[in-house]
């Protein structure tokens, strides 16, 4: 397989407006308007209009539907104008191998397909989820589009699902992703160092692709927040959870998008009481994406070992 990383996360909003108020007063992040002239965007999939805001080395795909009988509109109808979290992007350096790969391993795709543009995978062979792959264009943007600084990288994108069998194979068997199952991240690591709220218990499972982790959480019980999520939208199997921006100053990030208008959930201890803090804010506020922010240190496993000569 060639996926090297998640090029993308693709997200439907109905006002590209606010969408540049939210991610960049809010976010910190800013519009690539090399690739996205800000505030009239750039033709996109399906009939869209969409917005660029890079984060580390990937970007938030915002789109707008310009016609609602369209899929991206159609979806934007169901989370009553809320939008949120449409697609991920898996960046390929053999794309038509890797796509060639999945179907013979159960995948369909969304047609036409000319073999060499970038592909949506059809969600019902996905588990419901949402997947498009794109050729890697090794494409990095430029240090004036980075935003102010809060936000440097994405730690994570979390997924919700109802089975740790089921979704571990379609990463791992179908999609080809290894999953961590080491004592820095993963299923080893104690319930009460887990970046989730103490009120939802659930089961981790991670997968590394390129510089961030697929996170999975499956609810261990069946009255938490995340169990409630499973039941009303992963009738497949899977849906989105949240999405997860590293921020070296957490309180730097609450404090900015506090004051942006961002809600945030619960709270986080003073600066001087913890230097690992993880921070939480609604979806409401947040494009109808859950957002999560924390500030983990490495542990032993980033350590890369080159092999000696």
């Amino acid at each position: 397989m060639g996926f090297t990383r998640i090029h993308h996360v693709g997200m439907v909003t109905g006002d590209l407006e606010q969408a540049c108020r939210i991610l960049c007063d809010g976010f910190g992040l800013s519009v690539d308007e090399h690739r996205s002239p800000c505030p009239q965007g750039r033709p996109g999939y399906d009939g869209t209009t969409v917005l660029e805001f890079p984060i580390g080395e990937m970007y938030y795909e915002v789109a707008m539907p310009n016609d609602a009988t369209t899929s991206p509109g159609e979806f934007l109808a169901n989370t009553n104008g809320r939008g949120g979290i449409y697609y991920i992007s898996l960046a390929s350096d053999d794309l038509a191998n890797d796509v060639q790969g999945l179907v013979q391993r159960g995948i369909k795709i969304v047609e036409p397909w000319d073999g060499k543009s970038a592909v949506f995978l059809d969600p019902t062979t996905c588990l419901g989820l949402g997947l498009q792959i794109t050729p890697e264009e090794n494409y990095y943007v430029h240090p004036y589009y980075k935003g102010n600084g809060s936000l440097t990288g994405m730690a994570h994108i979390g997924i919700a699902a109802r089975d740790a069998e089921e979704i571990g194979q379609f990463l791992g068997q179908v999609i080809g992703l290894e999953e961590d199952r080491s004592s820095e991240r993963g299923r080893e690591i104690p319930r009460n160092d887990t970046p989730r709220p103490a009120d939802d218990p659930v089961r981790l499972l991670e997968f590394p692709i390129g510089g961030t982790v697929i996170e999975i959480s499956i609810p261990t019980t069946s009255d938490s927040g995340t169990a409630r999520l499973v039941a009303q939208r992963a009738t497949l199997g899977a849906t989105y959870h949240h999405t997860c921006p590293f921020a070296p100053d957490v309180h730097r990030f609450t404090d900015e998008a506090v004051a942006a208008g961002i809600q945030q959930i619960g709270t986080i201890p003073p600066r001087e009481e913890s230097t690992r803090v993880v921070a939480w804010f609604h979806p409401r506020t947040c494009l109808g994406m859950l957002l999560e922010i924390w500030n983990r240190p490495p542990g032993n496993q980033h350590i890369h070992r080159h092999p000696p000569h």
